[in-house]
């Protein structure tokens, strides 16, 4: 933004991570809320996955309140419908003004028949469900409290997976656990390239898939191919986390 600055080039905005999908790493928020503050470029905040953790470890988020748009996905992290996504505006009247003049976002003025007020529906698609229902709903009927709970032990639950596997000698962590996000893999007993441990680890996520049991996901961390669990389920319990270093094993001697 500096060299941008010199050249006479106004620096638009600032796109940060709280959570990476990957390993649910975040960003330094407030550092760099500093810096965009200081070029005055918009800053924004991709939480799609991670930024709800800071309802249950808001000293993780240092720095979120001072975002001018936030992203979230309520469907990764407050149990909702696959397609039910949310974006949060510090001020609202930013997005009628970027938009204003764009051809792809709808305004229609309605009169609401038993409020008798207008209501502005304002939305970049056209027809749409009413998702946004159930998550409201979800919000009443549970409360904050009860999702902070749930939240607080799908975080406790990926540390209780982090701690198994550094326990067992023919595993490895390939990441801190900062969120829900656990990236690991197998090593066996024997020293083997990671060419190697890449091929034998997708092959291992293959046959734990195939067995039914647990479901993992995976990640390329710096060229290393790795197994991925990511605990978003309210109902998961300890017995089910306590079960997937089993499984990863048992796919491994099936396949060696």
């Amino acid at each position: 933004m500096q060299r941008d600055k010199e050249l006479g080039i106004t620096p638009l905005a600032v796109v940060t991570t709280a959570g990476t999908v990957n390993t649910g790493a975040i960003d330094p928020l407030a550092r760099i809320a500093g810096i965009a503050a200081k070029y005055g470029a918009w800053l924004h905040v991709d939480g799609a996955y991670g930024a709800l953790g800071a309802i249950a470890a808001p000293q993780k988020f240092q720095g979120l309140a001072l975002a001018d748009s936030i992203s979230l996905d309520p469907h990764k992290w407050l149990y909702q419908p696959i397609d039910c996504g949310c974006l949060l505006y510090r001020e609202d009247g930013a997005a009628r003004r970027a938009f204003a003049n764009s051809g792809d976002y709808m305004r229609t003025l309605t009169d609401d028949p038993i409020e008798g007020y207008a209501v502005f529906e304002e939305s970049i698609e056209l027809s749409r469900r009413f998702r946004a229902l159930k998550l409201w709903f979800s919000l009443r009927y549970h409360g904050f409290s009860s999702l902070r709970k749930s939240i607080e032990k799908d975080l406790a639950h990926a540390l209780r997976l982090g701690d198994s596997i550094r326990r067992e000698p023919e595993m490895e962590l390939l990441a801190p656990i900062e969120l829900s996000a656990v990236c690991f893999r197998y090593v066996g007993k024997k020293d083997s390239s990671d060419v190697e441990l890449n091929r034998l680890n997708l092959d291992i996520l293959r046959r734990v898939i195939e067995r039914g049991h647990v479901y993992l996901s995976n990640a390329t961390l710096k060229s290393r191919f790795c197994l991925r669990a990511c605990i978003v389920n309210h109902r998961t319990t300890d017995s089910d986390i306590d079960s997937v270093p089993k499984e990863v094993l048992a796919a491994a001697r099936e396949i060696m």
